[in-house]
C-alpha cells in the first residue's frame, strides 16, 4: 500500500505517560506516514562495550536492548524525536518494518501524543518486561489495518 506522507511535524513535550513524549503539531489522517525517525540515527553497541562506557546510564535508558547489545542514537546531542516515543498497549502509530517507518493507525488530532507498542517492534528487543504479552486480538487488529 502506497501511503501519503503527513505534513505534520513531531515535537517534544511533557507526557502524561512518562517524562517527554512526541506530539503532532497538526492533525494526521489514518494511514499517513509520520516522520518521527531518521533511519540513519542509530548504531549498535555490543553489550560489553556498552556496560564499560562512561555513558552506560544513557545507553540503558534510551537504548533498545537487543541480542548482544543495544541500539542507541548515533549522537545523543542530535537524536530523532522517535527516540522519545512512549509505549501504549493501544498505540496510535505503527510500523510495517518494525523500526523506521511509522504510520497513523487511526486519525490523530493536533496536540495528541504519538505512541507505539514497544512489544511489536521486534521479538529480539526487550524494551518492556518479557512478562508483558501482546494479546492475540491486538496482533490480529494490527494485521487487518
Amino acid at each position: 500500500m502506497k501511503r501519503k506522507v503527513s505534513k505534520a511535524f513531531v515535537h517534544l513535550g511533557a507526557s502524561k505517560i512518562h517524562g517527554l513524549g512526541c506530539f503532532a503539531d497538526i492533525d494526521i489522517r489514518k494511514d499517513e506516514l509520520v516522520r518521527v525517525w531518521d533511519g540513519k540515527d542509530s548504531r549498535f553497541i555490543p553489550l560489553a562495550r556498552a556496560h564499560a562506557s562512561p555513558q552506560v546510564q544513557l545507553i540503558k535508558r534510551f537504548g533498545i536492548r537487543s541480542a548482544g547489545g543495544y541500539w542507541v542514537p548515533l549522537d545523543f546531542l542530535r537524536i530523532s524525536t522517535g527516540w522519545y516515543m512512549n509505549h501504549a498497549a493501544d498505540p496510535n502509530i505503527g510500523s510495517d518494518d518494525g523500526d523506521v517507518t511509522y504510520y497513523a493507525l487511526r486519525d490523530i488530532k493536533a496536540g495528541e501524543e504519538l505512541v507505539m507498542d514497544y512489544r511489536l517492534m521486534d521479538a529480539r528487543h526487550d524494551n518492556l518486561s518479557r512478562d508483558e504479552v501482546v494479546p492475540a486480538t491486538s496482533r490480529a487488529k494490527r494485521r487487518r489495518k
